[in-house]
């Protein structure tokens, strides 16, 4: 008898039926005993959720992403368990685990400042997801070199500017913007987003020290899988005078393909310069237009070039990171044309960018902490709750059934409202269940 009394000591101590005695008799650290919880019941997401959240504190993320992954694979409902394997892949720069994680808690998730903050969060994340692709690119580059890009695939780089007048260098942002834009109507044409194609030619950039010319571009669309590049600059002739010109590039051969396109009048009849050069790139790439789509090239998203160079300014700010002057940018050209709407869906982008840079994990911990959800993660810091809903899992009982948590803290104990009601308590009308507990049964067969 005094054997098997030895013998259940450490069991029970594994299993937390008795939290408070385990403490004392075990010496080892609270991390160890959720290891130890999570190989006794594999398949408790309170046990995985409580052991990732440990791992996560603790600072070892990769293990902290493997169990919280495991968890919410068990319950893809499980929000918290998606939150922090967010933060634990954000921690690891892994922006797309990060981002997978961080939407899986937007469909599920409840706290409503944990939603807001992961909401102006995801923009950032998106931009440095651009930037680690655009590295990841061009250290495999050698690889990617070999790969063919989608024929349909076009790419159009920021033109340089040469003028006089450094005030309207942004339009060089501007004009291949409303390039993109215009050439997309194609059907048979797959443009590259902006952001993306501008992610690569400032890593490219990077790595030649800050060089930026043909040769660039060509490579830049290499490594974004472009199989043609349209590449151009403008040139400011005289005090009010603009000449564009464009060309588009074979990416596979390094070749151009067709003549220059070029396009001039006075800086206040941009937009029409734009679309003639439009229309040109067009005829360059054999691209045949529909009434329809020429119609829809023919529109203009402003008529006013002040409000169009303040939206430029803002593209050049947004590339560089300074997003409170994106969104004053932005908003100027929304002052000047109220009817400018890529100018509106800016400066929310940027908007949001910039609140996003202000969220830190440690902002959205303690937004946490205001909701249900604080209450769970809190429990996963407390070896004696989470290591008793480990039992409820392997042995549950009316009242292991009952959805409670204990907070982490001493003296503190959080209950979330049940799921269901206790049989006495739904008689009695008590909403108070019976305290949890838990029985392992182990029977030694006499020899």
């Amino acid at each position: 008898m005094r054997y098997l009394r030895l013998l259940a000591l450490p069991l029970l101590c594994g299993l937390a039926l008795s939290a408070s005695g385990c403490a004392s008799a075990g010496s080892s650290s609270s991390l160890a005993r959720l290891e130890a919880a999570r190989t006794a019941n594999p398949g408790s997401v309170a046990a995985l959720r409580a052991l990732g959240i440990a791992y996560y504190k603790d600072k070892r993320y990769a293990d902290a992403r493997t169990v919280l992954d495991a968890a919410r694979k068990l319950d893809p409902k499980d929000g918290v368990s998606a939150l922090y394997a967010g933060l634990s892949a954000e921690a690891l720069e892994d922006y797309t685990g990060a981002k997978d994680a961080y939407n899986a808690y937007l469909q599920v998730g409840k706290t409503r400042s944990v939603r807001n903050d992961i909401r102006a969060r995801l923009v950032l994340l998106t931009r440095a997801e651009m930037h680690a692709s655009a590295k990841a690119a061009i250290a495999n580059e050698a690889r990617l070199a070999q790969v063919a890009g989608d024929p349909r695939t076009v790419a159009v780089m920021p033109m340089t500017f040469s003028g006089t007048d450094q005030t309207l260098a942004p339009l060089s942002r501007g004009m291949s913007d409303l390039l993109i834009n215009d050439l997309a109507r194609a059907p048979e044409l797959q443009l590259l987003e902006r952001d993306r194609v501008q992610a690569m030619i400032d890593e490219v950039a990077l790595s030649q020290s800050g060089k930026v010319d043909a040769a660039t571009s060509v490579r830049a669309g290499k490594l974004v899988r472009a199989s043609r590049v349209v590449q151009g600059g403008i040139t400011q002739t005289g005090a009010r005078n603009l000449t564009v010109n464009a060309a588009v590039m074979q990416v596979a051969t390094s070749e151009q393909q067709g003549k220059d396109v070029q396009s001039s009048d006075v800086i206040d009849q941009i937009f029409a310069i734009e679309k003639n050069l439009a229309l040109g790139l067009f005829d360059q790439m054999g691209v045949r237009l529909s009434a329809a789509d020429r119609a829809a090239i023919e529109q203009r998203p402003t008529r006013s070039l002040q409000a169009f160079l303040a939206y430029s300014n803002g593209l050049v700010a947004e590339d560089e990171g300074r997003y409170g002057d994106a969104v004053r940018f932005y908003d100027q050209a929304r002052s000047i044309d109220p009817g400018f709407g890529a100018a509106l869906q800016k400066a929310q982008s940027a908007r949001s960018a910039q609140q996003g840079a202000q969220v830190t994990a440690a902002k959205v911990e303690s937004g946490l902490k205001s909701g249900g959800e604080g209450a769970t993660a809190a429990a996963s810091t407390g070896i004696g709750s989470t290591l008793a809903n480990a039992v409820g899992d392997i042995n549950p009982s009316a009242a292991n059934n009952v959805n409670t948590s204990t907070g982490g803290s001493a003296g503190q104990t959080t209950q979330a409202p049940p799921t269901t009601r206790d049989p006495t308590a739904e008689k009695t009308g008590s909403d108070q269940p019976a305290p949890k507990t838990g029985t392992v049964s182990i029977i030694i067969r006499r020899p």
